[in-house]
This record gives C-alpha cells, structure tokens and sequence, in this order.
C-alpha cells in the first residue's frame, strides 16, 4: 500500500520486530505513541492498550501489506481482568503481563482462563522473583531485560525455566557479544537496538464511536436479545457498522469471512465478541463525524433496503448494507476503493458500489439519483418505479431523522 498515495500520516503505534535464533523475524512487539514518535508517554494504560488494538484493528496502515506474524500487546491487570479481550484470534497474539502488575489470586484465575482458552501469555521483564510463580504454568515465553538483568547472574533461574519448556526472549539486546551470550544459553528470541529499533506506524486511523458502541454494550447485557435487533441497532450507527466489519478482516481476528449484509457480520462475529469490542471502543479516543453526511447515509441505506422489500426478489439486509458502506468514503475521508479493500465484502456488493452493477447497483443508482437530485436520471426510470423511489425516499427520510434525533 503507498501510504503517501492517499495521504495517511496519521501516527498509529510503534513496532519493534523480535527475531529468533537465526536472526529471522519472528513478530513484533506493538508500543503506544502518543503525540511522539521517539517515546511513549502514558497516562493510562488501560486507554494506551484500547487505543493500541483499535488502531491494528480498524485502522488503515502498512499492517496490510505484512506478512502476518504474531503480535505482542501490553495488557494491564484490569484489561486481563475485564471482559474486555478484543475479537482476537489466540494464534495471532501473545499477551504481555508488564512487570509492575500486580500478581493476586483473581489476576491468576483470569490469566489461567484465558489461556485455557488458548490464548498465549508473556512475563515482561521478568525478575526472577517468587511472587510470578503461580503463573509460570501459564505462560509460553518469559522476557529477560539483559541490560537490568544480565544472563551470567541467573545461570540456575534461567535453567529452571528451561527445564519448564518456557521459551527465552533476550530484550535490549545491544550489541554482538550480547546476542552470542544470549544464543549460548539457549534463548530462543530477541529484539534490542543490535537487531532493530522501534519502527514508526503510520496510517489513517478510524476513530472509535463510543457512545453508539455504550448503547450495544447495554443491548448485549440482556441474554435474551436477539441478532437482528443487534444488527438494527449497528446498522443505525455508520461507523460502527463499518468497524465491525474492518474487523472480520484484520490482522488479529485470524480469519477473513465475505459477508453480505451487516447482520451475517454480527452473526460471524457473536454477540460476546460484539461486547467486548464495544467495550473496548469505550476506553479509546472519539471524533466527531459530519451529522449532515451521517444522516445522508442512514437515508440512503434504508431507501435501499425498503426499494429491495418492495421488489421481493433483492435481499433488504445487502441493500442497506450497500446503501451504507456506499459513502462510507465521505466520513473516513478515503478513496472507496481503498476503503472496500479494508472490509469483507463480497464481489457481489463491492460491485455493486463502485460500478452500480447488478440488482443492487441499479437500486442504489436510483437512490443516489433522487439524493443528488439528478431528475434526467431519475426521468429515465419507468413511471412505476419512480413512484416507488419517491415514496421510499420520504419514509427513509422519516427514519433517519428519528434516528438522528435520538442519537443526540
């Protein structure tokens, strides 16, 4: 992707790559940038982390044309002690537990259900102390800081670790001598300023819309709630509906799904899934979109799905959804070819949207057509379908402006 080509200098996050004995990249470790590239300044972990897997999940940057390879991400005891985890796919991840946590029997019984859910965890910076122990038989890898901590002086400890098939992460690895000390004591992994130092991510980030995912975090609370009034719901709510399915094609979610309509999405995704993306959203940061071009997409897409009902042969779910990924563009201020390349749309709708092809692109001609109020157009179209078109227009209208005002 050339990043420059559509402008997308955004700072997202740091990565600083971890090799392996063979100096071949293995993964990256993902740090939290603030408003500076050369350092993190945290003021609360909680929104750093959130703000860190927004942006690999939703954002828009160079992630795209990577490899994929496993991520390392910074959690804090309360995110670890939430139900917060992201949608994230266990083999993609490892989880860090920073050396400043706190180590209580809550924070071990989470740690040990989440791995027997699969996920992997790591001891950050690890000081050879009693107080990890009882986390030891859950964690894949240990990180040494060889800098605090210097190999030579914990022979036994790092033996022991050995011996439980824990894998070593030599970090701060600063020159030759180290690396070789390192690969002689059967380190399996490392990253340091000798192999590579942290890289800048840029990109465009797609700012999180909190108070739409704060109303399906409330739906989600009741068990007993069913998937299309979920879908209703994030359908109601542009960005979101756009989030959810950046989302399904990710980098950490681990599978990519072409999807025809936002309800087999949340279908795909679950409803847990669904809370603890909405959850997440909440600890990270918001912008406030265009409510005129909000709107001119919820009109748009339910005057697509109620012309699809009326012809009883065109799915109503795939026409909303086209209706409102069709000007997604606007909002995210992106081209709409790179904007259908982030999500998992199928051929049939990106079609659809960008060449007015099929079914569903002729629907959404003729919607486009009486929004920009192009009558040669519209004077075009059969008598009957005009009729249809003006009416179907009118009570999308209706709806959108009790949506608009209730969202405010």
């Amino acid at each position: 992707m050339d990043l420059e080509k559509y402008n997308y200098n955004e700072l997202m996050m740091a990565q600083q790559p971890i090799f392996d004995r063979h100096k071949k990249l293995f993964g990256y470790e993902l740090l939290f940038r603030g408003e500076h590239e050369d350092r993190a300044k945290v003021d609360n972990p909680e929104v750093a982390t959130s703000q860190v897997l927004v942006n690999l999940c939703i954002g828009i940057s160079e992630f795209e044309v990577q490899t994929r390879r496993p991520f390392f991400i910074n959690m804090t005891s309360e995110l670890v002690l939430s139900d917060a985890f992201f949608p994230i796919s266990p083999e993609t991840v490892y989880i860090e537990i920073l050396e400043d946590q706190p180590i209580t029997p809550e924070f071990v019984a989470a740690v040990k259900g989440w791995h027997e859910k699969g996920f992997r965890f790591v001891l950050d910076d690890f000081q050879f102390c009693t107080t990890y122990q009882p986390l030891l038989p859950f964690m894949s890898m240990v990180k040494v800081d060889v800098l605090s901590t210097p190999p030579n002086t914990v022979l036994k400890e790092i033996e022991a670790l050995k011996q439980r098939r824990i894998k070593l992460v030599a970090e701060k690895v600063e020159n030759q001598d180290m690396f070789q000390q390192c690969l002689d004591l059967g380190f399996e992994y490392y990253q340091g300023y000798y192999l590579s130092r942290p890289e800048i991510v840029k990109g465009k980030k797609i700012e999180a819309d909190v108070q739409s995912a704060l109303n399906l975090v409330n739906m989600l609370q009741n068990e007993s709630v069913c998937i299309g009034a979920v879908a209703q719901l994030v359908g109601q709510h542009p960005t979101l509906s756009y989030q959810m399915l950046r989302l399904l094609n990710s980098p950490v979610v681990g599978l990519t799904k072409n999807v025809e309509s936002i309800k087999e999405a949340v279908v795909y995704l679950g409803l847990e899934q669904l809370k603890r993306w909405s959850m997440l959203i909440t600890l990270s940061s918001q912008k406030c979109s265009n409510p005129e071009i909000l709107k001119m997409l919820l009109i748009r897409a339910k005057c697509c799905e109620l012309l699809a009902a009326q012809s009883k042969s065109i799915c109503a779910d795939q026409a909303f959804t086209v209706g409102l990924i069709s000007g997604m563009d606007r909002i995210l201020q992106i081209s709409q070819q790179e904007l259908l390349k982030q999500i998992a749309l199928n051929g049939e709708l990106q079609s659809a949207i960008l060449e007015y092809k099929g079914p569903l692109g002729r629907i959404l001609f003729s919607v486009t057509s009486i929004e920009e109020e192009r009558w040669d157009r519209i004077a075009q179209l059969p008598n009957k379908v005009r009729g249809y078109l003006n009416v179907a227009f009118f009570e999308a209208l209706q709806w959108a402006n009790k949506i608009t005002v209730a969202l405010k």
